[in-house]
């Protein structure tokens, strides 16, 4: 992949040299020249319309070479979440009626299954970030951190978007229900989403130096997680002291408060934002520090 990078001719700053002579040399040592603030300022302005462009171009690429490939498209996102549902749904209510804890029982599905996919296929993309994009990391201009960045806006966009759209799917089939607080929801969607990309940053970085990390955590946060985190239950119908072990699980936390904040029927006593955002902003800050550490182990690795 290649970039142009525009530059300011060096004609246009040779003028500048000769014109701040008498004004530089009235300046006070300590003092920073007009010329360097503005030349300060326009290198970071430039790292920053670079960096966009970069991520930007990632985020095309992935988009293509993921749904690209595959006849469906983007329809194979919202497919898989659908049958999901779906599948779930039916046997919840063949088994025990037609709501969970008096709440619609496929909106309690929805609000489910969509976030914490949002976790997960977060966590799953990035896991490969850095070994699927080890030709483009021999550009100066393309770090791993932006092949990171990239997945995750990407996979944050769609199923934001797939979210989106269930939820009015199964308001126009009939399941009535209103959003109680729909800033609540979009905050715990985020921090699904970062604690997926603070798992994703340690995995992307370990897996290409160590790669039976990624066998582990497949075992680790695979279908047990998917168990155990309140996708098709609450808190409050599990017995003790079965509950109090499955509330260590911080995201029991955040789909707990998501379901509080989605429905107006429906407030958890068990869900902690405390508890679930020292999880959210431990693991991303130390995603992040691992990264940073070992970025460049991660791409030697390969």
């Amino acid at each position: 992949m290649s970039r142009e990078v525009s530059l300011e001719s060096t004609g246009e700053g040779q003028g500048f040299d000769s014109g701040m002579g008498a004004s530089a040399a009235e300046a006070q040592p300590g003092d920073a020249s007009p010329l360097e603030k503005s030349i300060e300022w326009s290198d970071i302005k430039g790292a920053l319309v670079t960096q966009s462009r970069v991520i930007h171009a990632l985020i095309m690429r992935e988009t293509l070479s993921r749904y690209g490939d595959h006849k469906l498209g983007f329809l194979w996102a919202i497919l898989e979440p659908l049958l999901m549902v779906t599948m779930i749904a039916s046997v919840v209510s063949l088994m025990r009626g037609n709501s969970s804890e008096s709440m619609p029982l496929v909106p309690f599905m929805i609000t489910g299954f969509v976030p914490f996919f949002m976790f997960r296929n977060t966590m799953n993309q990035l896991k490969n970030a850095v070994a699927s994009n080890r030709r483009l990391l021999g550009f100066p201009q393309v770090t791993t951190f932006d092949a990171i960045v990239a997945r995750v806006l990407l996979e944050g966009g769609v199923l934001l978007s797939v979210f989106v759209f269930m939820l009015s799917m199964a308001y126009l089939i009939g399941f009535e229900f209103r959003v109680e607080n729909p800033l609540g929801v979009l905050v715990v969607c985020l921090c699904l989403l970062l604690l997926g990309t603070g798992i994703g940053f340690v995995l992307a970085t370990l897996i290409p130096v160590m790669p039976s990390v990624g066998q582990v955590s497949s075992l680790i946060f695979g279908r047990p997680m998917m168990v155990t985190s309140g996708l098709f239950f609450t808190a409050e119908s599990v017995p003790e002291p079965f509950r109090g072990w499955l509330l260590y699980n911080p995201i029991l936390h955040l789909m707990e408060l998501m379901r509080s904040y989605f429905f107006y029927e429906f407030e958890s006593p068990h869900g902690s934002w405390f508890y679930a955002g020292s999880w959210v902003v431990g693991t991303f800050t130390f995603g992040l520090l691992i990264h940073q550490a070992l970025r460049r182990r991660a791409i030697v690795g390969l």
